[in-house]
């Protein structure tokens, strides 16, 4: 039986040595970075008032160009009701069409009413919409739709995104702040409101599970351009998150095709891509076991200053050097994760009995503040709560969440990665 276990201890760790050596990852899943998630980008729809159109290149940027207007082959739209157009954006229209970047959408029956909206969508961008098949019939009550524009230059180049409505209940104080925006960025075209218009999801990151032992994480590529290639130079991103999860970090590394160009720093290790698929389909990754680790605390030294929120100031900012004076615990966390229900208990005794001894500064990254000041209302919260941000995560070089940062006075750091039941134990014996 020892050796047995013995054998299967050595097998696994063949197996994650080889891993650690190279290893091919499929990205067979859409994700979304962090920044995406929080975005409520919209497909603004315009009223289709007569030809020609506006070439929406200068929506919303201040400039004395005029924009350049055209007219298209429309499909037959007598008897239509609420007529409208819109444009969407793909990064694959081919160089000699006269929209660069946008594809012309025309849409009748947009007023939300119980008939469908007929949608048109110039997939082969000759701007003739009666050669592209049937339109697309959104109802009232369709969750989403997904539009695939394929590269016409580029076999299986393809890119996705996914519309949908607000839904009829949706905050109106938002649409009202869209319609304002918009309105103002259209130009000479007439806006039919943010109710009207329709919200885009851009399915352009591809993930996959980098398998690392306990070290395992989420790692994607993300098509900045939304042109279907996966592997531009200079313009498309590696995006790296948490084993299994399709919410990543705003956490981004450009890609640069030249050997040792695309390496980034994860668990206290370097790791290089040798190779990407043109389609995003897999990448090739490797630890770089000679290169020196960069992006960590190093203890004894001082953290990297900034300013937070927090739930109890709000729009005061506060120089986390207003802890330097006593030890300081730094805790980076977001609601739902079950460590955090862990910690709580621990935190909430650490600021009833040591309070004098250590400060205690928790950074939650990821909720509104609307959100988080009823969390901490609603869980009678006694100790302080701020918004963490992905400048203020980059300077203390997380990479999971929870995250437990000790320091001395001074902000020197002490320990990395303890817990709050860690930091408990310690004061409880004296030993901070």
């Amino acid at each position: 039986m020892f050796l047995k276990v013995v054998f299967i201890l050595l097998l696994n760790c063949t197996l994650i040595i080889g891993y650690a050596q190279s290893q091919q990852v499929t990205l067979s899943d859409f994700a979304l970075d962090e920044k995406a998630k929080k975005l409520q980008a919209i497909v603004a729809v315009y009223k289709y008032p007569k030809q020609p159109l506006v070439d929406p290149l200068l929506n919303g940027v201040e400039s004395k160009k005029t924009a350049h207007k055209f007219n298209a082959i429309l499909p037959d739209l007598r008897g239509a009701k609420d007529t409208c157009y819109a444009y969407f954006y793909y990064g694959g229209v081919v160089k000699k069409s006269a929209l660069q970047g946008y594809v012309l959408a025309i849409l009748t029956n947009n007023n939300r009413g119980a008939q469908p909206c007929s949608i048109w969508i110039d997939k082969n961008f000759n701007l003739d919409l009666t050669d592209d098949g049937p339109p697309i019939l959104y109802n009232y009550n369709t969750p989403y739709h997904d539009i695939v524009f394929e590269s016409s230059e580029i076999k299986d180049a393809k890119y996705t995104v996914r519309i949908s409505r607000f839904p009829f209940n949706y905050n109106s104080k938002y649409l009202a702040m869209l319609d304002v925006f918009y309105k103002e960025g259209s130009g000479t075209k007439l806006f039919a409101g943010a109710f009207y218009s329709f919200k885009e999801e851009r399915l352009n990151v591809k993930a996959g599970d980098y398998l690392l032992g306990h070290d395992s994480f989420r790692i994607a590529l993300k098509d900045v351009n939304c042109n279907g290639l996966y592997n531009e130079d200079g313009v498309d991103q590696v995006v790296i998150g948490e084993y299994k999860n399709n919410t990543l970090f705003d956490q981004k590394i450009p890609i640069g095709m030249q050997k040792g160009m695309t390496y980034f720093e994860k668990n206290g290790k370097r790791f290089t891509i040798s190779a990407i698929d043109i389609l995003g389909n897999s990448l090739r990754i490797a630890i770089d076991a000679d290169a020196p680790i960069k992006n960590v605390l190093k203890i004894g030294k001082k953290i990297k200053r900034f300013k937070f929120k927090s739930t109890e100031k709000d729009g005061k900012k506060i120089a986390i050097r207003q802890f330097n004076k006593k030890p300081t615990y730094l805790y980076i966390w977001r609601i739902g994760d079950n460590a955090f229900a862990k910690d709580s208990a621990a935190l909430r005794e650490i600021q009833n009995k040591y309070a004098d001894k250590i400060n205690l500064v928790t950074l939650n990254y990821g909720e509104t503040p609307k959100e988080l000041k009823s969390f901490k209302k609603r869980n009678r919260i006694n100790w302080l709560i701020g918004y963490s941000s992905s400048r203020i995560n980059q300077k203390l070089y997380i990479e999971k969440f929870p995250t437990g940062i000790l320091t001395k006075k001074r902000l020197r750091v002490k320990q990395i990665c303890i817990s709050a039941l860690d930091l408990l134990n310690l004061l409880k014996i004296n030993t901070l």
